[in-house]
């Protein structure tokens, strides 16, 4: 039913209109505000998206900063561990060689300590067979330990070994002297030679025509030679080493001549 009211004249009146028909231009203004602040909040949400974001890009950026130091780092250490492993190879191939040659070195010695022990066990096996040959006398005597004597024309030729059992303080000093038997015009002659020049090409070692080649003077051996004078048309049959200590004959071997012819 039609609420407009008919005024006495027949123009109608002017509707009323109720508080209630008011209200909707209020809730117009309402509605026109919402998308604003919806604006807002969108905005506000975006900001701190964004924020967000930005400040999640700075912490992984910083991440990846800290990363990278780390990872230099751990490479410095890396490379500083293979420098010093190279160098340890290094020392151990020198300390290698080292002890290759001292090992050659080591070997090297021990052969020639065996062939040195070999020689001293053969001279020490001919020593005791020339001593059971010709065994030693007491402390300080003198020996001829071997006397080897040849003809050479009008000379005799002579090669000695003399040696002095133990030890004493001061040298042995002494003379040789060779005392020969032999026929001369067919009579028994007995002389003392003397010592005489060696046949041209045919000198031995320290032989010469003085009479200080017979002088002796030694610790424990020496060895002597030379050439004794034989009288013309003189034939000797023997010859007898005399060895002097002043006038006492401290020892003496002969050799038979005709023998050995």
């Amino acid at each position: 039913m039609d609420s407009t009211q008919v005024s006495a004249d027949g123009i109608p009146a002017p509707r009323q209109v109720s508080s209630a028909s008011a209200r909707p231009p209020a809730a117009a203004g309402s509605a026109a505000r919402w998308p604003v602040g919806l604006a807002l909040l969108l905005g506000l949400a975006l900001g701190a998206a964004l924020g967000a974001a930005g400040g999640g890009l700075w912490f992984d950026d910083q991440a990846g900063r800290q990363h990278d130091a780390e990872r230099q780092k751990l490479e410095l250490a890396l490379d500083e561990s293979r420098a010093g492993l190279a160098q340890a190879h290094a020392q151990a191939d020198a300390l290698q060689g080292q002890l290759m040659v001292e090992e050659a070195t080591r070997k090297g010695l021990e052969v020639s300590l065996q062939a040195a022990q070999a020689e001293l066990g053969q001279v020490s096996d001919k020593l005791a067979f020339f001593d059971q040959l010709l065994p030693p006398g007491p402390a300080g005597s003198i020996g001829i330990r071997a006397l080897d004597i040849e003809q050479h024309g009008p000379t005799l030729q002579y090669r000695v070994l003399l040696m002095r059992n133990g030890a004493d303080d001061k040298p042995f000093k002494g003379l040789m002297q060779f005392v020969v038997r032999g026929n001369r015009q067919g009579k028994a002659v007995k002389m003392t030679l003397q010592p005489a020049q060696a046949p041209a090409g045919d000198v031995p070692p320290g032989a010469n025509a003085s009479e200080d080649a017979l002088q002796l003077s030694f610790d424990q051996f020496q060895r002597a030679g030379g050439f004794l004078s034989l009288p013309e048309g003189f034939t000797p049959q023997t010859v007898t080493l005399n060895v002097l200590e002043g006038s006492a004959v401290r020892v003496s071997r002969t050799v038979n001549l005709s023998a050995a012819d």
